[in-house]
């Protein structure tokens, strides 16, 4: 009886020790997925940022070569 009972009681531990292994590198490399989204994403938010202070400056650029006309039909007629 005593055999019976020990025996039942470490299979179960192999049992709950191998489950709990499985479900920690489980959580482990979903956080390392976790991470390379978040850092993908803060790339892709760099490299916009970047794009915008690129388009920005064109657009500062563009302003200073070309001259804006107003509508001058309003002073003619």
């Amino acid at each position: 009886m005593t055999l019976a009972i020990t025996t039942a009681c470490t299979v179960a531990t192999v049992y709950g020790v191998h489950y709990q292994q499985m479900f920690e590198k489980e959580t482990m490399r979903l956080g390392v997925v976790k991470d390379e989204e978040r850092m993908a994403a803060k790339k892709r938010q760099d490299e916009n940022v970047l794009e915008l202070a690129v388009q920005r400056e064109l657009q500062k650029k563009m302003l200073e070569e070309q001259t804006v006309r107003t509508n001058d039909s309003d002073t003619n007629s």
